[in-house]
């Protein structure tokens, strides 16, 4: 007899073969009682491509790197998307016009994304439990553009159709590059199963592993394994990061480290999404190296915004890096507040990220003398801080601070600051205003 969670999922793939089998073109939004939402492109019944999921970015970087190797997600950005569209599939559409990407590795990196976030929703079905249901609402008002999926029995999970729906107004990939449903869902399935038989059925690929007990781990690994562990596992790497890291199997990675978690020597975490890339232009094609373009290059880098960070912690200013850098932005971390001040008039920061508590010149004294300097009058400064008193506020207030920002890091905060601070961000000047004062 087959459980409801298998009654269930056959019910979702024979639906989604079913709008395969009719030629439907359009979107069809997923959701299940978990909350969570999905949403599948289709054009005359082949899937063009998905969104959802809690990592849209991670994905789309993932596939990216192990699929196109001869990229840097860090350099490619957009310079405007419109509403409605789906960012990743826009910049693939772009990839591909200009050729950066052929067409062999954009269709593995749509399967990529198409099989992650339909696993995700195989195990989101196998999580609900069976009390919860969702019964399509039916209220006589469908817009001619909707149709709605009614079920004959209460399911987890509704499916609703929008005709006519793209996951870019750019335009879509040929119908060629497109996937066939029933195939990949089958595919996908199949992993779920070899998933579901390692006992892994509550373990997602998109928690981070933490290293718990590192002595206990290390007496029960050999000298090589628990380096290699000790260089992947870092908190901030899911498993699917770590497996496109690697370039190896997601599920044989995760069968590897399950005996450590069972022990609680590994613990699985939850992680935010990593920044979107920024909306500003993508970079000229793949393969000119004229001297106008080395020029070009040149030239923007020196555009982009200088973000500095003085901190006397290595591993506070090494996070600041990879934040800062992955927002597009330049960086310089400074760790010595002796050489500090030397250092900022050297290189004019736009922006300076300072540490309150540190040896020999504190917070509140640097920030002092920056702002002594004429040419840092106006620069805002961000105190880091893991203290939040009103003395220190007033204090940091009266000698020129702009604003505070608490440790721990938290990224999103870091470049939600830096934007709002540095608005022509991540460069100087907008290219339309590029003659005129900022």
């Amino acid at each position: 007899m087959k459980t409801r969670v298998e009654s269930t999922s056959n019910s979702l793939s024979a639906k989604l073969v079913r709008y395969g089998q009719e030629k439907f073109t359009g979107r069809l939004d997923l959701k299940v009682s978990t909350a969570q939402q999905w949403s599948f492109y289709l054009s005359y019944g082949r899937l063009v491509w998905a969104s959802g999921s809690v990592h849209p970015t991670r994905r789309w970087r993932r596939q990216i790197i192990y699929h196109c190797p001869e990229l840097n997600p860090n350099r490619i950005a957009l310079k405007k998307i419109e509403p409605g569209s789906c960012w990743d599939y826009h910049l693939m559409v772009l990839l591909a016009r200009k050729r950066m990407i052929n067409p062999q590795q954009t269709v593995v990196v749509i399967q990529g994304t198409v099989a992650e976030i339909l696993f995700d929703i195989l195990q989101s079905l196998t999580l609900v439990s069976p009390e919860q249901t969702l019964i399509q609402p039916s209220n006589g008002s469908v817009s001619s553009n909707t149709i709605e999926t009614r079920v004959k029995k209460p399911d987890n999970f509704l499916l609703n159709a929008q005709l006519g729906v793209r996951p870019s107004m750019q335009g879509i990939l040929p119908q060629t590059w497109m996937l066939e449903v029933e195939p990949i869902i089958n595919q996908v399935q199949k992993v779920w199963q070899q998933w579901s038989e390692m006992g892994l059925e509550d373990v997602s690929p998109d928690l981070a592993p933490v290293l718990l007990q590192k002595s206990a781990l290390q007496e029960q690994t050999s000298v090589a394994t628990y380096k290699n562990l000790v260089s992947l596992i870092n908190g901030k790497r899911t498993l699917r990061d770590i497996a496109a890291l690697l370039k190896r199997d997601l599920l044989l990675l995760t069968r590897s480290l399950h005996p450590y978690i069972k022990k609680q020597l590994i613990e699985l975490v939850e992680v935010p999404d990593l920044i979107a890339p920024n909306f500003v232009d993508l970079p000229a094609k793949a393969g000119i190296s004229t001297q106008k373009a080395q020029t070009q290059k040149a030239q923007k880098k020196s555009d982009q915004a200088l973000i500095a960070c003085i901190d006397d912690h290595p591993q506070t200013c090494k996070i600041m890096k990879d934040v800062i850098q992955s927002a597009g932005y330049r960086f310089l971390g400074i760790q010595d507040s002796i050489k500090a001040l030397p250092l900022l008039l050297k290189h004019k920061p736009d922006l300076i990220f300072l540490d309150l508590v540190m040896p020999i010149v504190n917070g509140y004294e640097m920030c002092a003398q920056i702002r002594r300097v004429s040419m840092f009058a106006n620069t805002p400064v961000i105190i880091l801080t893991a203290k939040d008193g009103i003395v220190d506020r007033v204090r940091a207030r009266i000698v020129g601070a702009t604003d505070f920002l608490s440790k721990p890091i938290n990224n999103q905060k870091v470049v939600a600051t830096v934007r709002k601070y540095h608005t022509t961000s991540p460069t100087k000047t907008d290219p339309v205003e590029k003659g005129k004062s900022r």
